[in-house]
């Protein structure tokens, strides 16, 4: 009997034996279905095929946690492979913004890094911005923005070109969500603070290539429309401009992204900043001022690519009737402000010409003190809403004395 009990014991576990090697996979089976689906996810991304591509990250991540014991037993390194993280970018593609910021959030719990760190603040962004309704939705303009001053007189001959990049045809290229907004926001400024007629305001949104150098001209000719608005001599000129930018990596040159342009062939497709600035100094113009949110190293664009510091021959810089402000300097992201549903920049650009600028209390705005309320504003308040982030506005001038606006 007990011989009898012995051989049904061992003939149990040999059965169990068998049926266990027939249903579990190896070891290096499990990790090849892993890395396969993980893998393909990558190429089903890379080709724009994001509803796909989840499908996959899904595989990837359902086989990773069914066979975690055994993958971290064989030697896999989970550093290596990030398919929380590929999910949220692609749901974040995909506008599905609540669902990548899930994701997001579960990858940077296990391996903190900066492109996680990336697209959960551009998700949230999005998400704040969309709501419960439509991405896109009208923007109330903040109480304190509402109280535009009035400029001591009308500049008769001065004039301005707005544009407002929002959707790009690359699927790839995140919208910047609040681009229309701000550019359609600062046209009220100019007419009210800065005294441009509306009549001499050349507006755009979502201007491709075309556009730019419709406006701006082409390395052949300097004279497109604004120069045809120009007085010689008594002009002063106004571009805003808040949209994408990019860099040439080779080159390190800094590009305006028209909404047909794609970061890997901007030196075709992009508006050169360079070409900007020579054909601006050919006007004759009695000022220029160039204002733009935007950030030109490529931070919220490049794909496998770091963030570039770009080199920019300007013949403007040399000029004492010439500002140039910047939203970010560096390789650093311009950051949004959805409580308030501007860019950061912006938003506080904006505010300062609201008066609060004004340190001397003079109805002058200089450039000096606009710069100083820019660097009071921007950088305390994008490191307390976004962990840290640095964006440091870059305002250049000869004569940092030089009055911006006079008020009434």
């Amino acid at each position: 009997m007990r011989f009898a009990t012995r051989n049904t014991l061992s003939l149990v576990i040999a059965l169990a034996a068998l049926l266990a090697c027939a249903v579990l996979p190896p070891r290096a089976r499990a990790l090849e279905d892993y890395k396969k689906n993980y893998l393909k996810g990558i190429e089903l991304a890379e080709k724009g095929e994001h509803e796909e591509a989840v499908k996959r990250f899904d595989l990837a991540i359902a086989g990773r946690d069914k066979e975690a014991r055994r993958i971290r037993y064989y030697g896999m390194r989970y550093g290596e492979y990030f398919p929380h993280r590929q999910k949220g970018i692609s749901l974040y593609k995909l506008k599905r913004y609540r669902e990548a910021i899930a994701e997001l959030e579960r990858s940077l719990d296990r391996f903190p890094d900066e492109e996680t760190k990336k697209y959960l603040a551009l998700a949230r962004m999005e998400q704040a911005n969309l709501g419960d309704q439509e991405l896109f939705r009208v923007v109330e303009t903040p109480e304190e923005l509402k109280k535009i001053p009035e400029a001591k007189q009308v500049n008769k001959y001065a004039v301005a070109v707005v544009i407002g990049n929002r959707d790009y045809q690359d699927r790839d290229i995140p919208p910047v969500s609040y681009a229309i907004e701000d550019a359609k926001l600062f046209k009220e400024y100019l007419i009210k603070v800065f005294g441009v007629r509306e009549g001499n305001i050349i507006f755009k949104t979502n201007a491709t290539k075309g556009v730019f150098e419709n406006i701006f001209g082409t390395h052949e000719t300097y004279k497109g429309q604004l120069y045809s608005y120009i007085k010689p001599g008594e002009s002063d000129v106004y571009v805003y401009y808040a949209g994408h930018g990019a860099p040439n990596i080779e080159t390190k040159k800094g590009y305006i992204m028209p909404v047909d342009s794609t970061p890997a062939t901007i030196s075709i497709g992009g508006y050169s900043l360079e070409l900007l600035y020579g054909n601006l100094a050919k006007m004759k113009a009695r000022s220029v001022t160039v204002i733009t949110d935007a950030c030109f190293s490529g931070a919220n664009v490049l794909k496998k690519a770091s963030p570039v510091g770009i080199i920019v021959k300007n013949p403007l810089a040399a000029s004492r009737n010439t500002t140039l402000i910047n939203s970010s300097a560096g390789t650093e992201l311009s950051s949004w402000y959805p409580e308030k549903g501007h860019g950061m920049f912006t938003y506080w650009f904006l505010r300062g010409l609201t008066g609060e600028a004004d340190a001397d209390h003079d109805k002058v705005l200089t450039v000096k003190e606009v710069n100083d309320y820019l660097q009071d504003n921007v950088p305390y308040m994008v490191r307390k809403l976004y962990n840290g982030r640095r964006q440091t506005p870059s305002v250049k001038a000869v004569d940092m004395a030089r009055p911006l606006v006079v008020l009434k």
